[in-house]
């Protein structure tokens, strides 16, 4: 089984099926991967960066490339966590700014200080 590590304050490593989508290995392992349009390659949000293990992702396809080149992300590494699918060890590297920060309403029902 492919190992899978997300960095992130908030990252998750372990193992995952093979084949699965980096977004569906996201879920396997319990690490919130946001994903606006459902996994659909229709947004950006499940972007990530890959650190190490390119070579173990399956190829961009017509779809994922015309999507990253809409928002200028041409740099190899860029990849969608919704198309690329995990075929060996892979490092990602997950954007802070993907994840939103908690709503006041939200914060103050856990007790925390978002000021």
């Amino acid at each position: 089984m492919p190992r899978v590590t997300f960095l992130h304050p908030q990252g998750k490593s372990g193992n995952v099926t093979r084949n699965l989508t980096l977004l569906d290995a996201a879920k396997e392992l319990g690490f919130p991967l946001k994903h606006d349009c459902g996994g659909n390659a229709s947004c950006t949000t499940c972007r990530v960066e890959v650190q190490s293990g390119a070579e173990n992702l399956s190829e961009i396809d017509f779809d994922e490339q015309d999507l990253l080149d809409r928002e200028a992300l041409r740099e190899p590494w860029h990849r969608l966590g919704c198309q690329a699918r995990v075929l060996g060890d892979v490092v990602v590297r997950v954007p802070e700014s993907k994840f939103a920060e908690p709503t006041t309403r939200q914060s103050e029902a856990q007790g925390v200080d978002i000021r």
